[in-house]
């Protein structure tokens, strides 16, 4: 925004210069004014000059009119000039607050040091204050104070000096609701105590405590606190309502609802379900918690027994998923009419739309509500236990989805036939390794100290430990901080013993592969058939089937050959992760499980490994496949794989009845050693339809 008077100070002239480029470009050139990105350039704050002074504000000001008087124009902006001239730790302050303020006004494009960026919300409060008042131009002396502040720290970093408490001068209300906000356990307590002296128990619950809950989720949805980070606020939540509740006794009304919560029958998976249960239990609900792999008529008969005001359940996997809608309609069939929020890896916010009919044209009508995380099961059953109106208004949107939804699927919904194609025509065949032996082996002499190398640790922070959305610096402080101090010590803990019992039986079977279906052979009789897994093909695509790897059978008996393989963490730590769990350790629990789902990976990983270098592959060739998954979904062939390679009597390991492994941290695999294998998903459409 610059022109023949110079550069533009002020946010009308900026739109004016803005407006004239604008013209030239899409009247005189044809140019969409989606090809324009005008930068609305910004003046140092640091030299304290008059002129200056309120530089920023028109640099904001000036993109938020660009952005409305001339739609479709994008704006840029180089963050960094507002603060020149000021010291490094002052700089990224402001800097982080300018450009969440340029952002809020709808910059599209920002040049920054990504790493001295601090999301505004992780700002320390004083800090954040200090900034905003310099960039907003709010008192005369804010650029003195922001000088001072920073030669007192000494440098310190932005993180840092968030870190301190800095609201002892605060109301009590502000200061519980920063303590749960900000993870600060100690002196909660003291805290609770002084808001007695001012405000009825009753009241502290719903109108200091709550809320403060309220702003953790809100922020967390805005991707602006990670999982971990909700969990600590829970243990202080949970730690402020142990507290409260001595006075809580005798009040009537004090539970917002009741919910009955459990994984479905044969899934041994809870950790999503633990969230939920700490996310609404922390928020005044009264959870019924009835574990996990629990059968549909103990739910149901907990909920009658209560009086719940809705039944919530989770599934890790789609064959699993299958008993959500049993509840639906066993419901329908005993006349009961209690709400149902599912949720969980295997299902998405289709399926629970497809759920909600009971057959044809006929809806559950209390209704079936998807949540995509608990934070969405918070909001839901919000609403399902607010005013009658609301309910019903917001279960009547509900059905009015399945609706639609259905109409939409049935339009689209053609027959998913096989035209018969394989992958083999674009797949090379060489002759088969030779495996060292044939049959299973037992190791259980594992060193945990050999998994470490194994560790995916991207999949750990940023999946299992819930470190997806930070960014920048405050990913670094975090991994630095938070992540790599944690790993580190469950490392030595595990290395002590008595958390970690790493046990793994794996064998080679003559095989090979005949249409869509894996033969195994008898070891001591490669002729004689000895088990046979049937996988799914690709409709479409490349027409992959995991049967193309391997060479069709050689006069009626094996050609080829696979690996099988089991592996298990052991027993100690899923008691481990319940102790903390019910000892309202919520962050333990959920790193420790992470940690632990991680150390399987990597054993499974390192026997692969193993199983290439005893077949004389090169490293990285072949792939490992898990039952559950796209090219294997069939879980019952768990079945088999535990008679091959007598996986129980081997490492301890069993199957349930819905053929899930336990313990929970164990994986199983067949180990295909083509050259060519990759991973992919197969009868997507198929299940989709028989769905």
């Amino acid at each position: 925004t610059i022109d023949e008077a110079g550069m533009a100070k002020t946010a009308r002239r900026k739109l004016e210069i803005a407006q004239r480029i604008h013209d030239i470009v899409t009247a005189e050139y044809a140019l969409p004014p989606g090809a324009l990105i005008i930068d609305a350039l910004v003046f140092t704050l640091a030299t304290g000059d008059a002129e200056f002074l309120n530089a920023a504000v028109e640099t904001i000001e000036g993109i938020r009119l660009i952005k409305r008087e001339l739609p479709g124009v994008l704006t840029s902006l180089g963050v960094s000039n507002v603060s020149f001239g000021l010291k490094p730790a002052a700089r990224a302050a402001i800097n982080s607050v300018m450009l969440h303020h340029c952002v809020e006004a709808g910059l599209d494009m920002a040049i920054v040091h990504a790493k001295d960026i601090t999301p505004y919300a992780e700002l320390g409060t004083l800090e954040r204050g200090l900034c905003d008042d310099l960039v907003l131009n709010r008192r005369p002396d804010a650029l003195q104070r922001v000088i001072e502040h920073w030669e007192a720290l000494g440098g310190a970093t932005v993180a840092a000096a968030g870190k301190v408490d800095d609201d002892a001068g605060e109301p009590i209300e502000v200061r519980i609701h920063n303590a749960i906000l900000r993870r600060r356990k100690d002196g909660i307590e003291a805290k609770i105590d002084e808001v007695l002296a001012l405000r009825d128990p009753v009241d502290v619950l719903n109108n200091v405590l709550l809320p403060a809950m309220k702003d953790v989720g809100d922020k967390f949805g805005a991707g602006e606190l990670i999982l971990p980070f909700v969990l600590q606020s829970a243990e202080v939540m949970k730690k402020a309502v142990a507290h409260l509740e001595q006075f809580l006794e005798r009040t009537e009304g004090v539970s917002k609802g009741k919910i009955v919560l459990a994984t479905v029958f044969g899934d041994v998976h809870d950790i999503g379900k633990n969230l939920v249960n700490t996310i609404l239990s922390n928020n005044g609900y009264t959870v019924y918690d009835l574990g996990k792999q629990v059968p549909m008529n103990v739910i149901l008969e907990k909920a009658v027994e209560v009086g719940a005001d809705a039944i919530g359940l989770s599934a890790l996997l789609v064959s699993t998923s299958k008993q959500m809608p049993i509840c639906v309609k066993e419901q329908d069939a005993r006349g009961m009419a209690f709400p149902v929020v599912v949720g969980g890896a295997a299902i998405n916010r289709d399926f629970g739309r497809r759920i909600a009919f009971i057959e044809d044209e006929r809806l559950f009508e209390p209704g079936v509500f998807y949540a995509k995380d608990a934070f969405e099961g918070l909001d839901i059953v919000d609403r399902l236990t607010s005013s009658a109106e609301m309910r019903e208004s917001f279960r009547s949107e509900m059905l009015a989805e399945a609706r639609t939804a259905r109409a939409r699927a049935l339009a689209a919904q053609a027959p998913a036939t096989s035209d018969g194609r394989t992958a083999r025509t674009t797949l090379s065949y060489g002759a088969p390794p030779r495996p060292p032996f044939l049959g299973a082996r037992t190791v259980d002499d594992v060193d945990v100290r050999t998994l470490w190398p194994h560790f995916d640790l991207k999949s750990l922070y940023r999946l299992s430990w819930g470190g997806a959305n930070a960014k920048g610096e405050a990913w670094e402080q975090l991994v630095r901080e938070e992540f790599e101090p944690r790993l580190a010590a469950f490392q030595r803990r595990a290395e002590a013993g008595g958390v970690l019992a790493p046990k793994a039986v794996y064998g080679y079977f003559p095989a090979a592969g005949l249409g869509d279906d894996v033969i195994v052979y008898d070891p001591g009789d490669p002729r004689r058939e000895i088990a046979r897994f049937p996988f799914t093909r690709q409709i479409g695509g490349e027409h992959l089937c995991l049967a193309d790897y391997l060479l069709e059978p050689n006069d009626g008996g094996a050609s080829d050959v696979i690996a099988l393989q089991v592996v298990t963490m052991g027993r100690d730590v899923t008691g481990a992760i319940d102790a903390a769990q019910a000892a309202n350790d919520y962050s333990e629990s959920y790193f420790l499980h992470g940690f632990a789902v991680q150390a399987a990976e990597a054993l499974a990983e390192a026997m692969h490994d193993r199983v290439r270098r005893e077949l004389g592959l090169e490293a990285g060739r072949g792939k490992r496949y898990s039952w559950g998954y796209g090219a294997c979904p069939d879980l019952a062939q768990h079945e088999i794989v535990w008679r091959l390679l007598d996986a129980a009597a081997a490492i301890g390991t069993e199957l349930t009845e819905g053929f899930q492994i336990m313990p929970e941290q164990s994986t199983a695999a067949i180990a295909m050693h083509h050259p060519q294998a990759t991973y992919f998903n197969a009868g997507a459409v198929r299940e989709l339809t028989l769905a």
